[in-house]
């Protein structure tokens, strides 16, 4: 029988010992490569969030510009545009063409563009790019700038952050600090 040659660095009484300390290692490696992919999958997560927030807050710039823009086609009759308590899309705003002013049929149909009448889901409920949108016309200073006029669409968002300072749509969700909003003031010239 020929003996084995034996190796200082690995005696043969170690050899099976050396095997679990491999074995070790293997494991300890897959355990932290789980927790990275774990890792990655949150952050894909948190991504995601994150885009459809921006998408959001896009998606209601466009709306606030809009009505602004109709607001100042119309200047002569802006006081009809004020909504109030009474925010735009709030409820479903109905046929839009039997609106007898300009002001009635731009707050109708920009109802219907908070509402997002483009895209139906499943049950033909209107889901737009906001959640709950919501739009509001107000005067915030009407006594010393009776010509400023303040156009904001408020959504749910998607986490908690801070509860904007404007009021359109306040108390209308579920989170007073996941409100979003988005503003502008359309100034009114007065010609003589």
């Amino acid at each position: 029988m020929k003996r084995r040659p034996t190796s200082p660095i690995f005696p043969p009484a170690r050899r099976a010992s050396v095997r679990g300390v491999a074995m070790l290692e293997v494991l300890i490696s897959l355990l932290i490569v789980a927790f990275g992919i774990l890792g990655l999958f949150g952050m894909q997560a948190q991504a995601s969030v994150a885009q459809m927030e921006s998408y959001q807050r896009a998606q209601a710039l466009v709306l606030v510009k809009d009505m602004a823009q109709r607001l100042e086609a119309n200047r002569t009759n802006a006081a009809d545009y004020l909504t109030g308590a009474n925010d735009a899309g709030a409820t479903a705003p109905g046929d839009c063409s039997t609106k007898t002013t300009t002001a009635a049929r731009d707050l109708c149909e920009w109802g219907t563009l908070l509402q997002g009448a483009a895209e139906l889901d499943s049950s033909n409920n209107k889901v737009g790019a906001m959640i709950g949108a919501r739009g509001c016309i107000s005067k915030p200073d009407p006594i010393s700038k009776p010509n400023l006029y303040l156009v904001a669409v408020a959504w749910q968002g998607l986490r908690e952050t801070g509860a904007p300072p404007v009021d359109c749509g306040k108390n209308a969700y579920s989170s007073e600090p996941a409100r979003r909003a988005a503003t502008v003031v359309v100034r009114i010239p007065v010609l003589s």
